[in-house]
């Protein structure tokens, strides 16, 4: 093939299965959407150009399928999740019958644009825990979940959460809910939001439906002065629960260290603190 191929269509380009392929496409079912970057940190790839050529390849042969997010500068950043032909693979390995993840496959499919970046920060969440996780042997992610696979029930309503996961630290085990913050929202419904949270964890019902009594609620704001305004306004209503952090700060190096503001304290903290 000569000439340069379209990011938008698939092209014959032969393919033998690899082990470390089976990995990408699983990771790309798990995580939802991947970008190249975080595929390579995921796997170790040593070389952009040989992720990229391989990428291209899952592509081609309808492993993976890419969704394109427009940027204001340069070109679109390319996001990879799980194509048509990787659904009979999943579904072999993992159990999960294959009506349930081609649901899966079409709800990313429809997801709008404008709220793509939205997944981007949650993975770079996840992949920050992961990551710090892997060069802390005391510590262990034990369980991981996204937006509507984990709603949490109230009385009247549900509402979700944008991750759930649970980890092991010195034989005690933590359990976090992530909400990532994008200065979209007004204060009434980020307010309403709060007040969610607390009826879930102080009424009964986080006990009744997980086992667990306690659990953290972790914010990620984009800039420190939006963290400072969301901090004011949740001590309006508590002083427990909720802690924060500026998105600059959450990286596999920082992510466990002293960077999470608590209500009401002035200094910082560590997600290994209790």
């Amino acid at each position: 093939m000569t000439g340069r191929r379209s990011p938008f269509k698939r092209a014959k380009n032969p393919l033998v299965l690899q082990e470390r392929d089976k990995k990408i496409i699983a990771l790309c079912h798990d995580y939802h959407f991947l970008t190249l970057n975080q595929i390579r940190l995921l796997l170790s790839f040593g070389s952009q150009s040989r992720a990229s050529t391989r990428l291209r390849k899952l592509f081609d042969n309808g492993y993976l399928s890419r969704r394109f997010l427009p940027v204001l500068q340069g070109r679109a950043k390319i996001l990879c999740f799980l194509g048509p032909k990787g659904v009979e693979l999943i579904s072999e390995k993992s159990g999960i019958d294959p009506l349930k993840i081609k649901q899966k496959r079409k709800q990313l499919l429809e997801i709008r644009n404008f709220s793509l970046p939205h997944y981007l920060l949650i993975n770079e969440f996840r992949l920050a825990f992961s990551l710090a996780s892997k060069n802390s042997p005391e510590i262990s992610l034990k369980s991981w979940s996204t937006q509507k696979e984990i709603p949490l029930r109230l009385e009247e309503k549900e509402f979700y959460p944008d991750a759930y996961f649970i980890y092991g630290y010195r034989e005690k085990l933590y359990s976090l809910f992530l909400e990532i913050d994008r200065s979209t929202e007004t204060n009434k419904r980020f307010a309403g939001k709060v007040e969610n949270y607390l009826k879930y964890g102080f009424d009964g019902y986080y006990r009744k439906q997980s086992g667990f009594q306690f659990f953290r609620v972790l914010i990620v704001c984009p800039s420190a002065a939006r963290l400072k305004n969301l901090k004011k306004l949740i001590e309006q209503k508590t002083d427990k629960m909720f802690w924060l952090a500026v998105q600059g700060d959450i990286s596999p190096e920082k992510i466990l260290t002293k960077i999470w503001h608590r209500l009401t304290k002035d200094s910082v903290f560590s997600l290994l603190e209790d």
